[in-house]
Order: C-alpha cells, then sequence, then structure tokens
C-alpha cells in the first residue's frame, strides 16, 4: 500500500512539474519590453510564481503531493482502532479464560494488527516463565512501535528537507540577480534581477508552506502513536497475566 502512494506521488509531481514547463514564459527581445512592460499586471499570479520558482519549486510540488498522499494514508491507517480493536481484545480475553489457546492462537493468524502480533509472541512462550513471556511480548510490541514511528518520520523528513530547498532556491536565484549585475545591457539587467530575485522569494515561501504543515502532520501523528502504544502495553499487561499459568499446547 505505501508503495503505490510513493509511486502515485512520484508520478503526479513529474506531471505537475511538467505542465509547469510546458507553459514556460515567452522569451521578451529588448525591442518589446518597453512595450509588455506597460501590460503587466502589477501581481504575480499562481502560474507565474509557478513558472519563476524554477526546477527547485517543481522538486518542492513533487514533495507537498507526496505528503498530502501520506498524510490521507495516515490518516487512516495509523489509528488506536487499527492496531488495537475492541472487538479482537474482548474475543481475546474471553478465550484465554476459558484456556482455549488454541482458539487464541487461530484467531492471531493472518492478521498485522500491532495487539495481534504481540498476542502471537506470548503465546509461542505459552508455558514458560512470565518473564520469558513479556520478554518475548515486549520485544515484538518495540518491534511494532518501531515501524509506526519509522512509518511517520517521512513527514518529519519532509518538514526537515523542505526549508532547506527553500534556502537553496533563495541562495541560486540570488546567484543570478547577483550575476546580472555584470551585464551591460541595463534593460536586460532589471528584467534577469527580476525575475531571479522572484525565483528566489517564491521558493523560500514555497518551502515554508510545505514544511509548516508536514510538521504539524507529523507532531498529530506523533501523538496517535504515543496512544497506540499506551494502549498496546496496558493490553499486554493484561494478556500477560492470562497466559501466566496457561498449559503448553502441543
Amino acid at each position: 500500500m505505501t508503495r503505490f502512494f510513493l509511486v502515485a506521488a512520484m508520478i503526479l509531481g513529474i506531471g505537475w512539474a511538467a505542465l509547469a514547463q510546458d507553459a514556460g514564459p515567452a522569451v521578451i527581445s529588448n525591442g518589446e519590453a518597453g512595450n509588455s512592460a506597460l501590460s503587466q499586471p502589477t501581481e504575480m499570479t499562481l502560474q507565474e510564481m509557478i513558472l519563476e520558482g524554477g526546477p527547485i519549486l517543481w522538486i518542492i510540488g513533487a514533495l507537498s503531493v507526496f505528503t498530502l498522499m501520506m498524510t490521507v494514508y495516515f490518516f487512516l491507517t495509523v489509528t488506536p482502532g487499527r492496531e488495537v480493536p475492541a472487538k479482537f481484545v474482548r474475543r481475546a480475553h474471553a478465550q484465554l479464560v476459558d484456556n482455549d489457546i488454541k482458539g487464541v492462537q487461530q484467531m492471531c493468524e493472518d492478521r498485522d494488527e500491532l495487539i495481534a502480533n504481540v498476542l502471537r509472541a506470548g503465546i509461542k512462550m505459552q508455558g514458560h516463565d512470565r518473564f520469558i513471556i513479556q520478554e518475548a511480548m515486549e520485544s515484538e510490541g518495540e518491534r511494532g512501535a518501531a515501524a509506526l514511528w519509522q512509518k511517520i518520520s517521512y513527514l518529519n523528513n519532509v518538514g526537515v528537507i523542505a526549508p532547506l530547498l527553500g534556502l537553496l532556491g533563495t541562495v541560486w536565484g540570488m546567484i543570478g540577480a547577483f550575476g546580472a549585475i555584470a551585464l551591460n545591457d541595463t534593460e536586460s539587467r532589471g528584467l534577469l534581477m527580476a525575475y531571479n530575485v522572484a525565483q528566489a522569494m517564491v521558493t523560500t515561501a514555497a518551502g515554508l508552506m510545505l514544511a509548516i504543515p508536514a510538521m504539524v502532520a507529523y507532531f498529530y501523528f506523533r501523538g496517535r502513536v504515543l496512544k497506540i502504544i499506551g494502549l498496546v502495553e496496558a493490553q499486554a499487561a493484561e494478556l500477560v497475566d492470562l497466559l501466566v499459568g496457561q498449559p503448553r499446547s502441543g
């Protein structure tokens, strides 16, 4: 599922960049610059901002598509109800109280919820001392928690990388602006300086506009992950008590 979203984000990002490139700015000769300046709008449109942002803005745009898709995906999958289903927990408790170890084991098969993986690890050590069962369940819980942290870390990575890309666009645009000062043609120099300064400012703003929502989403899902881990720890403690003393299944 994650691979599907990654591929889709790459395709949408490449298409977005291709559209921006196809609609590139028209070349204006020195003779036409004076006449066209009279018809220039006083404010930049969204399309003009995208065009003047350059390739770095295209990369930020692709990252924004990726971030949006990952946010929707995590909103649907990284939930306490998904990792610790209440119905599953009730059934597991009831079967353990009835000493139906095989029934619990069958119920845990072909399930990828975190609580199911933790319970499955405890059942494998069933019949051993409490310490061994608890250690096996804790180890599985740590692996599952690490997988959740790794999953939402994509948003944190985007929040760190996006401002750096914006800063790179700023430096790149300022280099072009200062390079334009060396031109002898005063009219062309002004146009090139304006273009490069616009690129610098647009990429900086785009990087921040992507980084801030990405970090907000990361902190939100971090709270969800902490809640999931707390629920798993609480349920695992109760399941250990039910597993201790159960006869080892053949």
